[in-house]
């Protein structure tokens, strides 16, 4: 993130008057939980001239930093115009909350930076002010992620898959508000690349999620206090209700065939991923003719 108190050689533009008489820059961030994903919107103001004609010359732009720590998801993005701070993330780009940071950065170097809105102690000095160097910055804020009902109305969604180019094993971890699987990251590539294709993913999605399913499902009963609060705990309970309404099951045998539950509540996937592997090799076996 961006650092409010960092010890800056120029003066910076901050939310309270410091190194500026009167000048300040202050930022309004919006987040909304979508469908599938997540938007934030950045309403900033400035009230100084000669830092917006910078922005207007394309000499400094807004710098949006997002960071999503428990998803080692970060990026920067930039923008010139106020009016067109927006960005979009997807669901799997981001877990449990994202740290938002607003600078204003420097993307020409400005030889002879003056401004005529300085404090006494910078008044008539020119001072050079380098290319990536931040000219004003706002505070950060966390943002808790929403997560709309329809997001985890289907099973799938309970899953949030993740590249990790450290990792050469899949492993689960289930203390966030979805299920956070980690996959080697050429797997996490070719999954992301079989999207495409239903055959495949189904496949991939009964390799990958079957087996973690059956293990949640299996532990659901002696951990429901410690998970009772996370969504995909509350999607689940919902959707096992459903299958013992419309199977006339007890609760009990739905927590005593793991195995069998989690192929009711994935759709039987893996009758239908073996389907798909018969089609897909009868397919290949026509393109070899």
């Amino acid at each position: 993130m961006f650092k409010v108190k960092g010890n800056y050689p120029y003066p910076i533009l901050l939310e309270n008057t410091v190194d500026y008489k009167n000048s300040i820059i202050k930022a309004r961030y919006l987040y909304q939980g979508l469908k599938n994903g997540h938007n934030i919107k950045i309403e900033c103001h400035i009230n100084n001239d000669e830092i917006k004609k910078l922005i207007q010359d394309k000499k400094v732009c807004y710098a949006v930093q997002i960071e999503s720590p428990n998803a080692m998801y970060r990026h920067m993005f930039e923008f010139y115009d106020e009016n067109e701070i927006s960005i979009t993330l997807k669901n799997d780009e981001v877990i449990d909350y994202i740290d938002i940071g607003l600078a204003l950065l420097v993307k020409e170097d400005i030889n002879d930076y003056q401004n005529i809105d300085f404090v006494d102690a910078y008044k008539d000095i020119k001072m050079k002010v380098n290319k990536n160097e931040v000219l004003a910055v706002c505070q950060s804020v966390r943002k808790v992620i929403i997560l709309e009902d329809e997001v985890l109305k289907e099973v799938h969604s309970i899953f949030n898959l993740q590249k990790d180019s450290e990792r050469n094993n899949i492993t689960y971890d289930p203390n966030y508000d979805r299920i956070l699987i980690r996959v080697p990251e050429e797997i996490g590539t070719y999954y992301l690349a079989s999207k495409g294709n239903k055959e495949k993913i189904i496949i991939l999605n009964s390799i990958i999620f079957t087996p973690i399913l059956t293990s949640i499902i299996n532990d659901m009963k002696d951990a429901e206090e410690e998970f009772v609060n996370r969504l995909w705990f509350k999607t689940l309970i919902n959707k096992i209700n459903e299958m013992i309404k419309e199977q006339s099951i007890t609760k009990e045998e739905a927590f005593n065939n793991p195995y069998e539950t989690a192929q009711a509540l994935l759709k039987n996937i893996s009758v239908e991923s073996i389907n798909g592997l018969k089609q897909l090799l009868e397919n290949q076996e026509g393109d070899d003719e």
